[in-house]
């Protein structure tokens, strides 16, 4: 929206700044149902808004726009400009009794159009790596101590879910639309047998796994991403979280039994013999929303039937968690009222829905 050179911002055209950096920052979209968009781009598109912020209050018609207001605004957007790759520009404070004039709403507009188009385009040093567990916030590895992977098909398949607990399905998604990741990775210890040298290489092989807010990705090779992340996941029972519809990654591949593929377990009581002294180990991964999507269910599948002998040794699965640092923005200049605005990410609770087993 144009304003004439000269003319003082009114509360109109403030309020359409606010609602701006409301739906970025804050979140417009709060509330809003279904939590299961996957069938509707355009709910989605609009989901992606919002990372959690405190929202900045509209002004009433005819009241005169202050320099504490405009800078409210400010903050926000210089915090967006921090976090977000290819917005470069931080916006200047405006002081005490300076007349707030078109040109100040000519700029503050174009950064705050420059946030929306790289809301989700988050630089990953202002991100960090950690371990839920390690920062208090409930269990993240699922370990198994004891041998698995010998016929019949119930020890030659084990898997674990990881049920994490965001409270709502809005702090989900402010945690993935800023940023945030859940990262799988498969590691072993203590280990002897083949099959454990082989499980121990396609972990290697693989690297870790992120599930992203659109995506899920792998640093290493041997999978085969469904192109699926947290928004295209569907609500259900994670009991029953083992089929296609829910599934984000699988291992494939062919050679010297460095990968697995998929789907190569028939489901029949016993195992079968790699063809061609050919391993074939399935690692699968799913992603499933509750019901009222508070929280998300990641289960991964240890698939050992085509090999059927035994993996020794200490089998982990560990998730952690890429998620946006505090960020804190307190003004600069003389204004009527300094003050500081703070970005904190939520942070989710997780827990084992059952273990390697």
């Amino acid at each position: 929206m144009a304003i004439a050179i000269g003319s003082l911002i009114t509360a109109a055209e403030y309020n359409a700044l606010a609602t701006l950096i409301n739906k970025v920052y804050d979140d417009i979209y709060s509330g809003a149902t279904p939590v299961e968009p996957v069938a509707n781009a355009s709910t989605i598109a609009n989901y992606k808004f919002g990372w959690g912020g405190t929202a900045v209050t509209a002004v009433s018609i005819g009241e005169l726009i202050t320099d504490e207001q405009l800078n409210n605004i400010i903050c926000r957007a210089n915090i967006g400009v921090d976090i977000t790759n290819n917005t470069p520009t931080n916006l200047t404070y405006v002081d005490q009794h300076m007349l707030i004039t078109a040109a100040d709403w000519t700029t503050v507009d174009a950064v705050l159009d420059l946030l929306i188009t790289n809301k989700n385009n988050m630089d990953t040093t202002e991100q960090t790596v950690t371990s839920p567990a390690t920062a208090g916030n409930g269990v993240s590895k699922s370990i198994r101590t004891t041998a698995w992977g010998m016929a019949p098909a119930a020890t030659a398949i084990i898997d674990c879910v990881f049920d994490v607990d965001f409270t709502s399905y809005d702090k989900a998604r402010h945690f993935f639309n800023s940023g945030g990741q859940h990262h799988i990775l498969g590691y072993g210890s203590g280990g002897s047998t083949v099959a454990y040298g082989q499980w121990i290489t396609l972990f290697s092989q693989l690297g870790t796994v992120a599930i992203t807010l659109d995506n899920t990705t792998q640093t290493g090779t041997g999978g085969t991403s469904t192109n699926k992340g947290f928004y295209d996941c569907i609500v259900g029972d994670p009991t029953n979280l083992s089929a296609a519809e829910w599934t984000l990654l699988f291992t494939s591949g062919s050679g010297s039994g460095a990968y697995g593929s998929y789907g190569s377990y028939s489901g029949a009581s016993g195992c079968y013999a790699a063809y061609g002294g050919y391993a074939s180990l399935g690692l699968r991964i799913y992603g499933m929303l509750s019901t009222t999507g508070d929280k998300f269910h990641i289960k991964v599948t240890l698939d050992n039937s085509a090999l059927c002998t035994t993996v020794d040794g200490t089998t982990t699965i560990e998730i952690q968690e890429r998620k946006l640092n505090n960020q804190t923005c307190t003004t600069t200049t003389t204004v009527s009222t300094p003050f500081t605005v703070n970005l904190t990410p939520y942070d989710p609770q997780y827990s084992i829905g059952n273990a390697l087993e």
